[in-house]
């Protein structure tokens, strides 16, 4: 991953608070622009989810599209592992929570919606 400030690394702290939670700002390429994802071992691997991720904003906008039911707010994917939440920023950016499935799912779509405020307002200061 490039080398982020530690406050863009930081940005989605206040948010996330002590839940089981990580918060990646990601643009269109996928890169990371702000926040964290560490596996077990604590290495940062943002920039591989963020290549995994890459493209995936404007394919669910061409789904949302096709299916014809408007624009997309949230992605939201349980498994027995993990949620996994996605949503739309600003300028093609996108906001990944990635949550333990124990976190309720209230509880992830609330801090979503936060990081995705958080994003937002550190975009339009970093410009």
């Amino acid at each position: 991953m490039a080398r982020v400030s530690e406050a863009a690394r930081i940005l989605f702290a206040t948010a996330i608070g002590e839940a089981e939670q990580t918060a990646l700002l990601l643009d269109a390429a996928g890169t990371p622009l702000a926040g964290s994802y560490l596996d077990d071992s604590g290495r940062d691997i943002s920039t591989e989810i963020g290549a995994a991720l890459s493209g995936v904003s404007k394919e669910v906008s061409r789904s949302m599209r096709l299916l014809g039911i408007g624009g997309w707010s949230a992605v939201v994917v349980e498994t027995d592992a993990a949620t996994i939440a996605l949503a739309p920023a600003a300028d093609d950016t996108i906001v990944l929570l990635a949550s333990s499935s124990t976190v309720p799912l209230g509880l992830v779509r609330r801090v979503l919606s936060r990081s995705v405020a958080l994003a937002i307002n550190w975009l339009r200061n970093r410009a």
